[in-house]
């Protein structure tokens, strides 16, 4: 059902009022016998939704309450009164479908994106074809103003391109040729020729698009929940309302007065305001994070990271940024400098994270590498090479234990220790430490703030005075250290089986652990296929303080739910206690009722601001 529906519905009942109160006025029969016609097609518009409904879904849905009120008013020789009833309540829902749907429209032109026509060359002829069938080789033509509709890098052009959709960022980024671009960006400035990376339904929004799409036609349980309601609400109504008119009518012997107690009841308990009162909130809620680069695969995530407990941080790649720097140098018996160049000069011939970082810190002092002879790779973790005819070897403690050199035991490094041993004795060590996000910093402390008991840093690095260190700098409560996937895994199990746990992590090496817990947050997009399947959650910035952000609108989303139940139940017990009384005439108790269905759709409008509070790290 749509806004558009409701506001045909509405004009009709409108000519329907328009006439009968006109003719109430003037007496002519034409307007009457006008007035009627419309009552009459308006009457037969519900009344097909209703039977439609009934037949195809087996359910009962408010369009019998207003079927209702048409006869009883017609019944009772008030027309006009059922008119403006139908009037009241199908412009109350295209007010309140309208504001839905434009909290979804962002989900729906990112779901309806994936079906873009897409021009391409190929073995040098030029041809239109659909996204899916874009080859990775193809090269994309992508006019000024357009979207990107694949992934690659560009081949000709440069522009000011527009990465809003995929990560919120509101400013364009100026992209050259062989710069990366993703599907989903807008070139802003300039027409660009993109060399195709992978097939188009391996696309980072292809694949996203797919995958919320399918969730989004899944209702969350209090949604369901909230239907099942409404379907006994309904028919508790009719009966409750055939039974004031037994009452109403045998108590004064007036049938008419019966009758419209009768509509009015029926009128003003429309369960509109209950029915909207979850998915208003979810669509809200969903649309309001994809303005800040956070797709969410429906409204139950959002709920469960409302009530959550515990959270699970992956460290590398997600509380760091897995770019490691040297922190600290204690050296035995030669210079620091020297000890930096013999380490930088062996790492220098090998590509591995550690040896740039030490080459780069080097790099940084201006200490000049010098020439390596025989480097290579040891068995376990370390390397070695000849500098000047004196051997040189670097590793772990355990490498260099291994090759008969004494390691002093009373050392403490804040890092991964690199351990440099020269002509069979220790010659220093470096601490090698991942760079930690500003974001994640003190992020622990922050999440206890927002109700979160426990707080673990989960990792696969193999040295605990690393994982601690960075987990002091988090403020996580606990730390987990030389983890497998499959350990992850079982940890999250573990916390699940006590509360909803999340789990944060980039989505790689995550992918089980992810799916496993309650609420799986995957972090930035490189690997955006494998993020969406495990995800329920994509955060499309590296930014990890974005999880406050996610727990805060899940928190908020259930007060809001919370508030929306109590105000429908209020108004409806408010309306029909008054209605049952006498004090409601049928279109005073529709105009009633609606305005507790608008309240109710503006409450939860206010998940999609972006200007919500969060809780600052």
């Amino acid at each position: 059902m749509s806004a558009k529906t409701f506001l045909i519905r509405g004009v009709v009942a409108l000519v329907a009022v328009l006439c009968l109160a006109c003719h109430g006025w003037t007496g002519f029969a034409v307007l009457q016998w006008f007035g009627l016609l419309s009552y009459a097609v308006c009457f037969a518009m519900y009344m097909k939704a209703l039977v439609l409904s009934l037949f195809r879904t087996r359910r009962v849905t408010a369009d019998l309450l207003v079927v209702t009120v048409m006869v009883v008013s017609f019944l009772a020789g008030q027309p006009l009164s059922g008119a403006l009833v139908a009037w009241f309540i199908s412009m109350g829902l295209a007010i309140s479908f309208t504001i839905i749907e434009r909290t979804r429209r962002k989900i729906e032109g990112l779901t309806k994106s994936k079906d873009k026509i897409v021009r391409v060359v190929r073995n040098e002829t030029l041809m239109e074809l659909s996204v899916e069938d874009v080859r990775p080789g193809d090269l994309a033509i992508v006019p000024q103003g357009e979207m990107i509709p694949v992934d690659g890098e560009i081949a000709e052009g440069s522009s000011s391109v527009d990465e809003s959709v995929i990560t919120g960022e509101p400013f364009p980024v100026f992209k050259s040729p062989g710069d990366p671009v993703t599907s989903g960006s807008v070139t802003l400035t300039s027409p660009l020729k993109v060399k195709v990376a992978k097939a188009g339904d391996k696309g980072f929004l292809y694949v996203m698009a797919k995958e919320i799409e399918a969730s989004l036609g899944i209702k969350p349980k209090m949604h369901q929940t909230a239907d099942r309601i409404v379907q006994v609400f309904i028919s508790a109504v009719v009966l409750y309302a055939v039974g004031v008119f037994l009452f109403a009518g045998g108590l004064t012997g007036d049938f008419i007065t019966g009758l419209v107690r009768m509509a009015a009841v029926t009128a003003v308990a429309c369960p509109c305001a209950w029915a909207l009162s979850v998915p208003t909130a979810f669509a809200s809620a969903i649309g309001g994070l994809s303005g800040r680069g956070i797709l969410v695969r429906g409204g139950t995530p959002l709920e469960l990271a409302g009530r959550a407990s515990y959270v699970v941080l992956d460290k590398t790649g997600t509380i760091t940024s897995a770019n490691p720097k040297v922190g600290e140098i204690k050296s035995y018996g030669i210079p620091q400098d020297e000890l930096l160049q013999t380490a930088a000069s062996v790492e220098s011939v090998f590509t591995h994270p550690i040896a740039g970082a030490i080459v780069a810190y080097a790099s940084e002092r201006n200490i000049p590498p010098l020439r390596v002879e025989g480097a290579q790779y040891l068995s376990g973790l370390g390397v070695k090479g000849s500098i000047g005819g004196r051997e040189v070897v670097m590793g772990q403690a355990e490498t260099l234990k291994a090759m008969g050199i004494a390691v002093p035991s009373d050392i403490r490094m804040q890092g991964r220790a690199i351990w440099i041993g020269l002509d069979k004795k220790v010659a220093g060590v470096l601490a090698i430490q991942d760079e930690l996000r500003d974001s994640a910093r003190g992020l622990g402390p922050a999440l206890r703030r927002m109700g979160i008991q426990k707080v673990v840093l989960a990792t696969g690095d193999q040295e605990e005075a690393e994982a601690r260190r960075v987990s002091e700098l988090v403020g996580a409560d606990e730390h987990r250290w030389g983890l497998l996937p499959a350990d992850k895994t079982t940890l999250v199990r573990e916390l699940s089986a006590r509360g909803v746990t999340v789990m944060v992590g980039d989505g790689i090496n995550d992918a089980t652990s992810l799916a496993e817990a309650d609420v799986g947050i995957s972090l930035g997009r490189a690997k955006a296929d494998l993020a969406i399947k495990s995800s329920d959650i994509i955060v499309l910035r590296d930014d990890v303080s974005s999880l406050l952000t996610i727990i805060h609108k899940g928190k908020k989303l259930i007060r809001i739910i919370r508030e929306n139940y109590a105000w429908a139940i209020g108004f409806n017990t408010v309306g029909i206690a008054l209605a049952t009384a006498g004090f409601l005439s049928p279109w005073l108790a529709a105009l009633f009722h609606h305005i507790s269905s608008v309240l109710v759709v503006l409450n939860s409008a206010r998940l999609v601001r972006d200007e919500d509070k969060i809780v600052n790290i």
